[in-house]
């Protein structure tokens, strides 16, 4: 009988970039992907949590929504703190630029060196605001309803089947949905401005208002309401 020989015990792959709990978080996953597709490496780290390989580390504040952003260096016993302060300078004011340009709000947070000199040392990030198009489709999905965006001379809006789930086309039963703004003569559903949403049916030659939210409610709960009302439109068409 033969037995195979003693092997070191594998461990386990660690998370790049955020610690294993941070994976799931959704505005961290959207910050390693602006990373990674830069170009930007994210930070290493060993079993002991030492940092192994130079790059991005990622910390969610849970209750804002926002992410510490910081550039960590692995241990270099040639590089002196000059060097390796001025390293974290450059490549963290490459990571404000990055995420300002991507429309991220970004807040500098500038530390005092072993010199007293201040040094800009982390980014304080929040994502952009989803836009409308982004909300009422996740709200659309939750009922299994989706929409089609279709624009025109600056105005966009959502094209709602009535029947089935294929996109209407012209002369086709639909709903339109959209937001407007009582000082604004056109609708969009593509920026992360606030305003009231409008459902409009279209039977084809014809369109009406049906639905319009209030003008002063959250938008989250505009956005759901508009959505439920679609729903529930649908399902009495079809019934």
């Amino acid at each position: 009988m033969t037995t195979k020989p003693a092997t070191a015990q594998q461990t386990a792959p660690r998370p790049l970039g955020c610690l294993p709990g941070s994976l799931d978080v959704p505005q961290v996953q959207t910050a390693i992907r602006l990373l990674t597709h830069d170009g930007q490496p994210l930070a290493a780290f060993d079993e002991r949590d030492r940092c192994i390989s130079a790059g991005a580390y990622l910390d969610p504040r849970h209750e804002t929504g926002e992410i510490v952003l910081e550039f960590l260096t692995e241990h270099r016993p040639t590089a002196g703190r000059e060097e390796l302060d001025a390293e974290r300078v450059r490549v963290t004011t490459e990571y404000a630029d990055l995420f300002r340009v991507a429309g991220w709000t970004v807040q500098e947070f500038r530390e005092r060196d072993h010199t007293g000199r201040e040094r800009l040392a982390r980014l304080i990030l929040t994502p952009p605001a989803p836009t409308a198009r982004e909300r009422m489709t996740a709200a659309l999905a939750e009922y299994g309803i989706t929409a089609r965006i279709d624009s025109d001379a600056g105005n966009s809006w959502l094209a709602v089947p009535v029947t089935g789930s294929d996109f209407p086309g012209v002369g086709t039963p639909q709903l339109i949905a959209h937001v407007d703004e009582a000082d604004e003569v056109w609708v969009f559903v593509d920026t992360p401005r606030a305003g009231t949403w409008q459902i409009r049916f279209n039977n084809g030659t014809a369109e009406v208002v049906v639905h319009r939210c209030d003008a002063d409610a959250d938008p989250a709960n505009a956005t759901a309401a508009a959505a439920q009302f679609i729903a529930a439109f649908r399902a009495a068409w079809n019934s």
